[in-house]
């Protein structure tokens, strides 16, 4: 099938002792797996046993200050986590959730589902699921769980639609333009915002965690708030509570049906990250992970010792253009010694990666230089690419873009030094401290390219080359951050956490950024938003799976 066809045709409008611990395998992606034999040592290659911390297993732990007795447990209320809390009390259960912060977890902004009644409301038909499919699996090289990632595309509209109906109509989520329609990289529709139309957030959680959280309760939910997990506990090869701590001392808690984990993913743990991360996790950048103090990996740490193997590394990183400005467009892009290092119509986890592979010593940032038609120059760049960092990131279906909330962020960020505006390019180089004679140059040849309108260096589109002619001039200043790191325990489509040998341990499951499959490489934003909405998704399905419904 002919991709730019088919989008145009399905895509419409707007654009060992209770705890069993002794005998559990110890497992981790950086030794071998359980049942597999070792490769030969040689200097080069020998690799002393037991280099992670996790790799041997703590001593159970058997003196408890009292238990807790449910028919699921949970394991951190993040939003998958509160999610599957929630639902799982509605169909009857009773159901404790551990969670070492204060309270739930809340964070981000978009929330990807494949199609709603509002997109349908305002046009927007998406392509078909098995084309977005085959570019989700295409863009994590291979490496995810098709089963899984079809099970999101496939049942998201479900969760979506059951969520607003336990708000009783309280909670909105209403599709937004800012997505990028590039020719050789696509994000498809489906991207929200949510908003909750009552006043009764007083800890200003984001409004589906909200929702989950109030709903969970009324149906008798126990949250036990700074209260972090240890420990499994298994009865031979089920897993059948968790150990954790708090104030009291240690709480047994037993779960009669399943254990969930739900605890993030590991960018708070160093060593996790240096493990599990590969060069690009560890290259030098902002590590802009919430809620800070948390997502340590005790969940990926508690599974393997549980029997539970990590998927195939290096995990995929969530890295965003949100240091400095947060703005980049399809303009210019100069390193910070200001050489052009990229074609600049592509999506943010490309550019990131760009800015991190520049030399050492200059790869924290880069700088989008343009000039005083920005305005003009945006809106018509918009229906050749967009996205996040280029369009507004919350414009609604159905809105036009307009330069005003722009603007703003523009001039307050050279009030705060992350952007300048000069009247000539000499006076901007100055005031970016770059090269004066290298900027220019820059400026010049990406002129006279834009005039022939044929881009010889990186082949950008002619459509997207807009010179730098007319003052005042401006540059931004924008960097990379890695948000997140969103994949670990191996799991099923049912989200059961399985072995080493492919087989799920009875007992366990693992959604949320705990669990691995979803992704693979890179984060993909073929539906930005994509990771809260699985959350949504699996937290749901997996109380559905546990709850036989």
């Amino acid at each position: 099938m002919n991709r730019n066809i088919s989008r145009k045709a399905f895509i419409k409008g707007a654009a060992a002792s209770a705890l069993g611990l002794t005998s559990m395998g110890i497992l981790g992606a950086c030794s071998p797996a359980a049942g597999q034999p070792e490769k030969p040592s040689t200097p080069e290659t020998s690799v002393a046993k037991n280099t992670w911390s996790w790799e041997t297993a703590p001593e159970p732990i058997t003196d408890f200050a009292k238990t807790v007795n449910a028919d699921i447990v949970i394991v951190g209320s993040g939003l998958a986590g509160t999610i599957a809390a929630c639902r799982a009390a509605e169909l009857g259960a009773s159901v404790a959730v551990i969670e070492q912060m204060d309270k739930p977890s809340s964070r981000g902004g978009h929330f990807a589902v494949y199609q709603t009644e509002k997109m349908k409301e305002a046009g927007i038909i998406n392509a078909p699921k098995e084309e977005i499919l085959q570019d989700w699996i295409r863009q994590c090289g291979n490496r995810c769980n098709e089963k899984l990632v079809w099970k999101y595309l496939d049942r998201s509209e479900e969760a979506f639609a059951w969520l607003i109906g336990v708000s009783e109509g309280a909670l909105e989520f209403l599709p937004c333009i800012n997505r990028y329609v590039g020719e050789k990289y696509y994000e498809y529709p489906g991207t929200h915002i949510a908003r909750y139309t009552g006043n009764d957030n007083t800890k200003a959680l984001s409004a589906p965690v909200f929702v989950a959280l109030k709903n969970a309760q009324k149906n008798k939910t126990q949250f036990f708030f700074n209260t972090s997990a240890e420990q499994l506990s298994k009865e031979g090869d089920k897993v059948t509570g968790v150990v954790a701590k708090n104030a009291e001392g240690y709480i047994h808690f037993k779960a009669a049906k399943a254990v969930i984990l739900a605890t993030g993913d590991i960018s708070g743990d160093e060593e996790m990250v240096k493990c599990y991360g590969g060069d690009l996790a560890n290259l030098p950048q902002a590590n802009l992970y919430t809620p800070a103090g948390a997502n340590k990996g005790m969940g990926h740490k508690m599974g393997m010792w549980a029997g539970g193997h990590m998927e195939m590394g290096p995990l995929p990183t969530m890295i965003h253009l949100i240091r400095y400005t947060m703005l980049c467009f399809s303009f210019l892009h100069l390193n910070q010694q200001g050489k052009r290092f990229m074609n600049e119509d592509t999506w943010i986890q490309a550019k990131s990666i760009r800015i991190l592979n520049q030399a050492e010593g200059y790869n924290e940032f880069a700088y989008s230089v343009f000039d005083d038609n920005w305005r003009e120059d945006v809106k018509n760049s918009l229906q050749y690419g967009g996205g996040q960092f280029w369009d507004n990131m919350v414009r609604l279906a159905g809105v036009e873009w307009t330069p005003e909330s722009t603007e703003a962020t523009i001039e307050s960020a050279v009030k705060n030094g992350t952007a300048w505006k000069a009247d000539t390019l000499e006076e901007l180089a100055t005031l970016m401290g770059v090269d004066k004679k290298v900027f220019l140059a820059e400026v010049a040849r990406y002129n006279e390219m834009c005039k022939q309108g044929e881009d010889r260096e990186y082949h950008k589109r002619k459509e997207l080359l807009a010179p730098i002619v007319k003052a005042p001039f401006y540059a931004l200043k924008f960097g990379p951050a890695m948000l997140c790191m969103p994949g670990g325990l191996e799991i099923n489509d049912a989200c059961q956490v399985l072995d080493s040998q492919k087989a799920a341990i009875p007992g366990l499951y693992a959604i949320g950024n705990v669990g691995g499959g979803r992704y693979g490489v890179d984060y993909p934003v073929t539906i930005n938003g994509n990771s809260h909405g699985s959350c949504i998704t699996f937290g749901y399905l997996t109380a559905n799976e546990i709850m036989g419904s």
